[in-house]
């Protein structure tokens, strides 16, 4: 088995090691990035290249098939478009960009969002990709899972592979057995779970899975770890803080937090959506977020804590 590993440095110090496993009968190819995997391929006996990010730079490494054998290479793809290179090149050209690149987390965020609402004629399709979030199980397998099953954290990341986008996701059993799973997504607009929440790289959630046998699971979209909660949060304030723009942005996190605090969770897709219609989004949109907001008890603790902020 080939095993490569090389040491990105970023440009805040951080030191990251990237490596590989590929197998020399097998082909298959396991591509990891400090402790978290980043790629797994199966049958992998030709050239090919693998995308993913480290932070926000897009990384590559590249398998080259040779008369004997294999070359692998590492680097950091700074022609493609994303948006630290538009934020290098950017202030190669004028020192202020410097200050429009800081912001570039927000208008991304900001642009995502605004833009799952003006095409949603597009996101639409969407709800047929939920499917393939879902772990079609027999009757007995549910029991059993219910009777039986352990719980561990599965992690999703999304990645390209041939000009194609690649959604994966494992989880490690008590008995340090690693589960992969993959799928297939259009490469168009955000990734809606069941739940109506966008995926993003790096989410995790709750897993369900026979101790005897891994391969029957479940992953529990409406149990997200902590900090995919807290991503929620983020993005619900910053449309919160989008759509009320004389506000101060710790004003629109506290009454997102609020929110949080007092309904759960799931309450936070309605600040996500918040200007979408009943037509566009039935469960949340802008009559589902005035609701929330207008409930005495709760209107009464944002105003009390939220509005010298």
């Amino acid at each position: 088995m080939a095993q490569v590993s090389w040491i990105f440095l970023d440009d805040f110090g951080g030191r990251h090691r990237v490596g590989l496993y590929h197998g020399d009968r097998s082909g298959h190819l396991l591509i990891y990035c400090d402790a978290r995997i980043v790629q797994v391929d199966f049958s992998v006996k030709e050239s090919r290249t693998y995308s993913f990010f480290i932070e926000d730079e897009l990384c590559e490494v590249s398998i080259q098939r040779e008369k004997a054998g294999f070359s692998y290479g590492f680097r950091v793809n700074k022609q493609v478009d994303t948006p630290r290179n538009r934020q290098r090149r950017a202030a190669e050209r004028r020192n202020w960009w410097g200050v429009a690149a800081m912001s570039g987390g927000l208008i991304v965020v900001i642009w995502a969002a605004v833009s799952l609402l003006m095409h949603w004629d597009t996101q639409q399709k969407q709800r047929r990709w939920a499917d393939a979030f879902t772990f079609p199980l027999s009757a007995q397998e549910k029991r059993r899972l219910n009777r039986e099953g352990h719980v561990s954290l599965a992690h999703f990341f999304i990645t390209y592979e041939n000009q194609q986008r690649l959604v994966c996701y494992s989880f490690a059993t008590q008995d340090n057995r690693l589960m992969i799973g993959r799928f297939w997504v259009p490469d168009t607009g955000l990734i809606l779970l069941p739940t109506g929440f966008p995926i993003h790289d790096r989410d995790a959630f709750k897993v369900q899975y026979l101790p005897d046998d891994p391969s029957v699971h479940r992953v529990l979209f409406e149990e997200p770890a902590p900090e995919t909660i807290a991503a929620y949060l983020d993005l619900a304030a910053r449309v919160q803080h989008a759509a009320y723009p004389n506000h101060r942005f710790a004003r629109s996190r506290c009454i997102a937090q609020v929110a949080l605090e007092e309904k759960g969770w799931p309450v936070l897709a309605n600040f996500i959506f918040q200007t979408a219609s009943a037509a566009q989004n039935p469960r949340h949109n802008r009559e589902s977020y005035l609701r929330l907001v207008r409930e005495p008890a709760l209107a009464r603790r944002m105003e009390r804590e939220c509005w010298d902020k």
